[in-house]
C-alpha cells in the first residue's frame, strides 16, 4: 500500500492547562489505513510516548464524521489504550478540523471509547474508559480508615513486589499497595508528604529493573497520596486536588521512565480512591516534574470512568511522505 504525500500532523499537550505541560502526543490525521510497519515508523519518528492515528469511519473527511479508528504506537510498540493521546486526538479533531459534533467515537483495540464535549467545563472535554479491577496486597496490616474491607485480598505481596515498593517508595513510609492484574500495575499508597518531597522522589530505576525485569504480571507502579492542607498540593486557584500520583512505566514505555499525564494510570488509580474515599467525583493532580496535568475524574459506576481534561496545540504542520 502506497503512503499519501502528506499528513496532516499536530503535536499536542494533553491535560494541560497552559502549554508546554501534561504529556505530549503525535496525531496523525490519515485518510486510509497504513501497514503496522509504517505506523511504528512514523511513530519511531516523532520519538514521544505516544503517536495516534485516527481514520474516519462514517464520512469521507474529518469534518463531518462522528466515527474514527483509533491506534497508538510509541517508538517501539503498539499500546492497547492510552489517555492522553485519545484526548489530544479528539482535540484535533473537534477544535482543528472544523468539526461540530458534540460527541465522537473510537473504535479501538480496548473497545468502543466516547469523547464529549464537557457540559461542565468550558472548553474540556469528557472521555469514557474502562476501569480496572484490583487486589489488596498485605490489606490486614493496612492502617485504620482506609477501607481495606472493601478491597478484594489476596494475602501477602510477592517478595519482588515488597522489594519494588520499598525501592520506588524512597524511604516514605507505604500504607497500602494494591494489584490491578488486568491492566497491569501496581498502586503504591504513600503516606502524607509536601508536594516538594512528592516531585522530588527519584527511585533507582536500574534497581528496579534488578528486581522486576518484566513480564505479565507489571507494566508500571503508580504511586500516589492524598491531598491535605498541609501537603501544598493545590491548583492555581488555590483549589485543592483530592489526590497526587505518579506513574513510573521502564517495563513498558521503551526509553520513558515516567510518564507526564496518564489517562491509562487513572483507570487504575481512581477506583483505588473511589474505594479509600467511598466517594465516586475526583480532582487529580500528576505530578510530573517540571511538568504536571490536572484530572477531573467521574466514577460511573458501570466499569467506566469519565476523564475530563483539556488539551493544547503547540505545533501545527504536514508529513512529507
Amino acid at each position: 500500500m502506497s503512503l499519501p504525500s502528506s499528513i496532516p500532523i499536530y503535536i499536542i499537550d494533553a491535560f494541560a492547562a497552559e502549554k508546554f505541560t501534561g504529556n505530549q502526543a503525535a496525531v496523525c490525521l490519515l485518510n486510509k489505513v497504513l501497514t503496522d510497519e509504517q505506523y511504528q515508523k512514523i511513530g519511531a519518528e516523532f520519538n514521544l510516548a505516544e503517536t495516534a492515528f485516527p481514520i474516519p469511519l462514517d464520512a469521507d473527511d474529518y469534518t463531518n464524521a462522528r466515527r474514527f479508528s483509533l491506534r497508538w504506537f510509541t517508538p517501539a510498540v503498539e499500546v492497547p489504550l492510552c489517555g492522553h493521546a485519545t484526548l489530544a486526538t479528539a482535540h484535533a479533531i473537534l477544535n482543528e478540523t472544523g468539526n461540530k459534533n458534540k460527541t465522537i467515537e473510537f473504535e479501538t483495540k480496548s473497545g468502543r471509547l466516547e469523547v464529549k464535549r464537557s457540559l461542565e467545563i468550558k472548553g474540556y472535554l469528557t472521555m469514557n474508559f474502562p476501569t480496572y479491577p484490583m487486589v489488596a496486597l498485605d490489606a490486614d496490616n493496612w492502617p485504620k480508615g482506609l477501607r481495606a474491607e472493601s478491597f478484594e485480598k489476596t494475602g501477602v505481596a510477592p517478595e519482588f513486589v515488597k522489594k519494588l515498593a520499598t525501592t520506588i517508595s524512597c524511604g516514605h513510609n507505604i500504607l497500602a499497595i494494591v494489584h490491578c492484574p488486568t491492566a497491569p500495575n501496581l498502586i503504591v499508597m504513600l503516606d502524607n508528604m509536601s508536594r516538594q518531597e512528592f516531585e522530588s522522589i527519584k527511585p533507582p530505576i536500574d534497581k528496579l529493573i534488578d528486581i522486576y525485569n518484566g513480564g505479565d504480571y507489571l507494566k508500571g507502579i503508580i504511586i500516589t497520596m492524598r491531598c491535605s492542607e498541609t501537603s501544598g498540593l493545590t491548583d492555581c486557584n488555590e483549589r485543592q486536588y483530592d489526590f497526587a500520583s505518579r506513574y513510573f512505566c521502564p517495563w513498558f514505555f521503551d526509553g520513558f521512565d515516567e510518564d507526564p499525564a496518564t489517562g491509562y494510570a487513572h483507570c487504575c488509580v481512581t477506583p483505588f480512591w473511589g474505594k479509600v474515599f467511598g466517594k465516586n467525583k475526583f480532582y487529580a493532580r500528576q505530578c510530573y516534574p517540571g511538568r504536571g496535568a490536572e484530572f477531573h475524574l467521574e466514577l460511573c459506576g458501570n466499569g467506566r470512568l469519565n476523564l475530563t481534561g483539556q488539551a493544547i496545540t503547540v505545533i501545527r504542520g504536514e508529513m512529507i511522505l
